[in-house]
Parts: structure tokens; sequence; C-alpha cells
């Protein structure tokens, strides 16, 4: 096990040989790697952003996506991303397959050792993949092709850039996320109900009981939306100062796992009284998470907590069964007891992207994620707006997830400059809106024609009172906790961490329906410890911790 002490001089030579900046071998000394490609290198240009003179063809497998709208005979192999690939590099991108199950599929590539040039990755297969040595060590490769504004990406995001690093040398370019504005959670309550019945809106968790109450005594149905996963109790958990899913410091200095701390009790047993007085779904036990949105959508639940998208799932299909107004609006977590409220944040990466020991031109790669970059953040004012909004028109950004690079700010500026926009009227001159000009058109289309398809960009984005306006308050004031394990999963978490959720869920569930009594909890939390979780614990402060 790694102590803090020895974690610290890790990242300390992660710092000098892994960040950007640093060159080993001199510069654009690349190991291309061995064999078993048929393809041969084609001459590299000079600068970074010139085209190939040759075509060059990169190969790239791609996870399918449902949200994708293809429009016009686009295709994953053929689409506004794949052209400009051509156009701007003379780069044919090709896919060797296109699955909607990515990672089994990707698994046994990998175990056929039959992979493409360049591919989206998990930290286990990255993990894998480079004991096996079937990737490149990309360390001088970034230094050397990278773009500032990649490169600005990853010095402002340094802890999650460092687990893309392995013995100090960068193996996978993490993919970020779309930053800390996404990760909180929100009580979202019908709007024609509430107005109906002239409530206030929440100030304390009583307040969102009541309401709760109200509807149901009113409007029939049942109270308020949960699942058999107890998502939405651990929502709801942080209302009590409680921090479950997350790893969080201990008074004594040391980590531990936030659903197994006595402020989870507390918890469990408001929720045992809320479900007695039928407040929570009764049925929740069965319900999934699309039968509990069936049920919004019907008309059997108006209180539900959850998270930033629900505008978007199940929002349309509510206005579109309901009609406008009965739309739900979200509010932040109230507190429980008085005290202030602080968030959770989750580590958050969606990925690693992993250039094979065999592609033979590696920097072709970085030129891709360097487009994506630019055309991210710098390619308003520089580029024709409607090139821009071809690219991110019917969420075409999906055919290109095996290669995306996310700014960490990319939500939190996009909210602002919306917001402005809306704030100066509906008929703005989007050009100067770049990718952020369909947010902006949608949160028009739903003000002026209450068009669907538009609620999920208002309500995430498009006023003060939307999730990402009160999301932005808790970022502005620092009033969240982040995860202590800001990296992937330790041995013992990979491989029983799932068992060891069950055992939480289970419990509960058992302790919320009245089978068993609230003492039950230490029953648990022992049980939780003795079938892993405390060698999990253990490895967890070996790796992140102080001591």
């Amino acid at each position: 096990m790694w102590n803090k002490k020895v974690i610290a001089l890790a990242l300390a030579v992660v710092l000098l040989f892994c960040l950007p900046g640093f060159v080993g071998r001199g510069a654009g000394a690349v190991d291309n790697g061995g064999g078993g490609s048929a393809k041969e290198a084609v001459p590299v240009p000079e600068g970074l952003w010139d085209a190939y003179e040759q075509e060059l063809i990169l190969t790239t497998v791609v996870a399918e996506n449902s949200g994708t709208s293809f429009k016009d005979g686009d295709t994953y192999d053929n689409n506004p991303w794949y052209r400009a690939f051509k156009d701007r590099f003379n780069i044919n991108l090709t896919n060797m397959w296109v699955s909607n199950d990515y990672s089994t599929k990707l698994n046994l590539a990998i175990a056929d050792r039959d992979l493409p040039d360049f591919c989206s990755v998990n930290a286990q297969q990255l993990a894998s993949l480079e004991k096996s040595g079937l990737i490149m060590d990309l360390t001088e490769l970034f230094d050397t092709y990278a773009s500032d504004t990649l490169k600005g990406y990853m010095e402002a995001e340094r802890d999650t850039y460092e687990t893309g690093c392995l013995g100090g040398r960068l193996y996978g370019i993490p993919q970020l996320s779309y930053g800390n504005i996404d990760k909180f959670d929100y009580v979202w309550i019908r709007k024609d109900w509430k107005d109906q019945l002239g409530l206030a809106d929440p100030e304390s968790m009583d307040d969102v009981l009541a309401i709760a109450q109200k509807f149901k005594e009113n409007f029939g149905g049942y109270g308020m939306g949960e699942m058999q996963t107890l998502d939405n109790l651990n929502r709801l958990a942080v209302g009590f100062g409680a921090h479950p899913g997350i790893w969080v410091e201990l008074e004594d200095g040391t980590l531990g796992y936030g659903t197994v701390q006595p402020e989870m009790k507390e918890v469990i047993a408001t929720y045992a009284k809320w479900y007695k007085e039928g407040i929570i779904n009764p049925d929740f036990t069965t319900t999934n998470q699309d039968k509990m949105f069936q049920d919004a959508i019907n008309g059997d639940v108006g209180v539900i907590p959850f998270a930033q998208w629900f505008g978007y799932n199940p929002g349309p299909q509510i206005i579109e069964n309901l009609g406008p107004e009965a739309i739900f609006e979200p509010y932040p977590i109230p507190s429980a007891n008085g005290a202030e409220v602080t968030g959770s944040v989750k580590f958050g990466n969606n990925g690693y992207i992993v250039i094979s020991k065999n592609c033979k031109n590696p920097e072709g790669v970085l030129k891709l994620i360097n487009l994506w970059c630019y055309m991210m953040d710098d390619a308003a004012g520089n580029e024709d707006p409607e090139y821009i909004t071809a690219l991110y028109d019917n969420n075409y950004p999906n055919c290109v997830h095996m290669l995306s690079v996310i700014n960490t700010m990319t939500d939190y500026n996009q909210y602002v400059q919306v917001t402005e926009a809306l704030a100066e009227g509906l008929d703005v001159d989007v050009a100067e809106l770049g990718k952020n000009a369909s947010k902006y058109n949608s949160c028009v289309a739903w003000l002026t024609e209450q068009d669907p398809d538009g609620v999920g960009d208002w309500l995430q984005q498009g006023n003060d009172k939307s999730a990402y306006g009160i999301a932005k308050e808790y970022l502005d004031s620092g009033t969240y906790l982040k995860d202590a394990k800001w990296g992937q999963d330790t041995a013992t978490l990979q491989s029983v961490g799932s068992t060891l959720n069950d055992i939480l869920v289970e419990g509960f569930t058992q302790i919320i329906i009245g089978e068993k009594d609230i003492d039950y909890f230490d029953t648990l939390v022992e049980e939780w410890a003795k079938a892993g979780g405390d060698m999990a614990t253990a490895e967890v402060n070996d790796t992140y911790g102080s001591k």
C-alpha cells in the first residue's frame, strides 16, 4: 500500500515528467510501437493546425447514443465532425465498429488485442491496456502536439489529469467532465399544483414534506418519488448533513464512506416515518427510474428529488401529456435541521483517450482533439456561426465522444452566456453565442411557443431559478464538499463495490418499510465492514488519505 507521503512524492514526479512542459526525449520523440498495423506512416505537417498532404486514415470505435438525431443522410460514419476532420486535416476517420454495448465489445477487442488507432476507455481498461503494453506512452506526444487550449484544460484539472498517468507517465488523456455545476441535486416540484394551492417555495425539509402531503391530499397518487435504488434518499441526505456516495474526511482526519456515517441514521429514520405516513411511493421497492418518470408523466406524483437533467427526461413527455403548466421546477435541497446545506460533488471523468502502440501517426489523434477543443472554446467569432451550429445540432457531439476532452467550465460559462443573452431579449443575434446558440434558441422556443423540446434547456440553464442557477450559487459560495477519493476506485471497490452497495440498499429498505427497526443500521454498517468495507476504507486512506 502507498501512504500519503509516497503518493505526494509520486505526484511530484508526475508534475515533472507527466504534465505539459517537460519533454524527456526531445520534442517530437514519439514511440510508435511495433508492427501489427498494415498502414504506413504518412509525412507529418510542420504546423500544429496544418493538413496532411497525403490522406491519413485513423481508425476508432464508437459508442452508439440514442440521443443523436441524424439529419439529411448523416450517420456515425459520415457527419459534420467527420467531414470537418477531412476538410481541416485531410484525416479520414474510419469506424471499426459502432455498438450500443460499447464497454463489453471493447473488452472483447482488448482481449483479442484488436484495437483501433485510438479509443475511449475507462480507468480499469486503461490500467489493463498499459500493463499489456498495448497503448502508447503519450507524455512527449502530448507536450509536442497538444494545443494551448487542451493543455489549459489539464493545468486547470491537475488532480484529474494525474489519474491518466501510470508510473509517472501519461497513458490516457482524461476526457474530464462538464464540471461541478452538473453534479448537484434538487427537489423538482410540479408548478401548476403548487400555484393552484398557493404554496410558497420550500425553505426547509418540512416545507418539502408539507408540499408533498398537500399534493397527495388534493391530487391523489403519492407525495414523493423514490426508486428501489434509494437514489432519491441519497439526494435528500445532504439536507441532514450526510454525504452518501462519496468519501469524506472524519473528525480524526481519516477518510470514511459517507453512506455508513452516523448522519445517515437520521436520514433513514425520517424516510421510514415518511413511508409510514404514505408520502413516499408505496411501491418504491419495485420501481425503477423509468417507472418513476412515468408516474410523473401520468400525474401520479408532483415532488421528485433528482439531478439537473430532469427537464430533459421526463420533462418533454410531461409537457406533451399534461400541458406546459405541469412543468416541474427545481429547488435546492433544503435543510432538515436549520444548518447550512453543503452539496456533494463526486469525482467525474468521462473516460480516457488512449492510442494504440501500433498507430503510425499518433499526432493525428491530437489534431482531432485540438479541433474539438477549438470548437468548444475558441471558434466563436472566428468561424461561420452556421458551421459551428451544424457541429452541435442534433446532439452530433455524441458521434465523437471518443476524442472529446471537456473544459470543466463549459457548462458554467454556458449558463452565464445563455442567461445574459435571454436577459437582453428573445431576438438576440446568436452569432456571438457560438455553440451556445442552440441553447439560447431552445429556451426562446420554450418561452414563445412552449416547445417541449426546449423545456430541458430552460429548466437547466435558462433562468436564475434553473438548476444551473442554483448550482452556481453552491460553486460561487464554496458550499460543497468534494469526494475525498478523487480518482479511480481501489482494488476492493472495483471487485466488490456493487456488493457493498447492495448490502446497504437492501438493509436500508428493510428499515424504511418497517421490517427492521432503526438500530439495524448499526448492524448493517458492521456487515458492510466485514464484507470488504474495512479493506476498502484502508485502501482509500492509503491512496487518498492524509496519513
